[in-house]
């Protein structure tokens, strides 16, 4: 269906389903018609197959507008905007949680905890990658996180289908156990022992931003400022100095 950029698709669905409403009427005039002209001129065997078309036709006629009207009922993203709302549900983050929030986290950590062990860990490639200092690498969590609400929409959710099983079990889970055996394949729980209330990430260069606001304002056609003595001490390729992660003690990853 189509519809003006300029209306609210909820308003265009309801005049489809009045101009198909006086098609449908109008076509019901010409068919009862058409059947007292033939019940007149045709056999028995044509009015008895005309009826059948008719039925046939009203049942995906009676269906079609059943659909228009779910989708005009259905609330639009345009009103919910209007509202102050959104017609997207918010997908859950780990890294997004609200912070000083310990009853949110815990009711992630509640439904996580268990599907792993019931679900997730049932894989033999998923026992095999993932670290037992997993719950300190949250990139791993987000990845689990998102993976089993993915899980939960395949199975559980209204829109739960075969063909999301198959996506889940074809291409996602084993993405996300790629994944983790990619972040921390070395890692262990000792490895975060010297670690403890130190920053986890740092932005490189973040201090040093503004003659990068400059040129990319200004002047992105060339190479870009040239970097400072102190700039160039730190962010040797192996230094880490400048690396977002900071350094980590011998025999782990971060």
């Amino acid at each position: 269906m189509q519809y003006d950029d300029e209306k609210d698709p909820a308003t265009a669905a309801l005049a489809a389903v009045a101009g198909l409403a006086r098609s449908v009427e109008a076509l019901t005039r010409d068919v009862a018609a058409m059947k007292t002209g033939l019940r007149q001129t045709a056999s028995k065997t044509a009015v008895a197959r005309l009826n059948d078309t008719v039925a046939t036709l009203g049942n995906t006629v009676a269906a079609f507008e059943d659909l228009l009207t779910r989708l005009a009922t259905k609330p639009s993203s345009g009103s919910k905007a209007a509202a102050g709302g959104s017609s997207v549900e918010p997908v859950r983050s780990w890294l997004r949680l609200p912070e000083s929030d310990e009853a949110v986290v815990q009711a992630v950590l509640s439904e996580l905890l268990p599907w792993m062990e019931s679900i997730y860990l049932r894989y033999a490639t998923a026992r095999e990658t993932l670290p037992p200092c997993w719950l300190w690498h949250p990139e791993i969590v987000e990845e689990l996180l998102w993976l089993m609400d993915a899980w939960t929409t395949a199975y559980e959710s209204d829109e739960a289908s075969n063909k999301l099983v198959g996506d889940w079990h074809d291409r996602q889970r084993p993405g996300v156990t790629r994944r983790i055996g990619e972040y921390a394949p070395a890692c262990d729980v000792l490895t975060h022992r010297d670690d403890a209330g130190q920053p986890a990430v740092t932005v490189p260069l973040a201090v040093d931003a503004d003659p990068f606001v400059t040129w990319w304002a200004t002047a992105r056609d060339t190479h870009g400022p040239a970097p400072t003595p102190e700039q160039i001490k730190a962010g040797r390729r192996g230094d880490r100095g400048l690396a977002a992660v900071p350094n980590t003690t011998a025999g782990g990853q971060r």
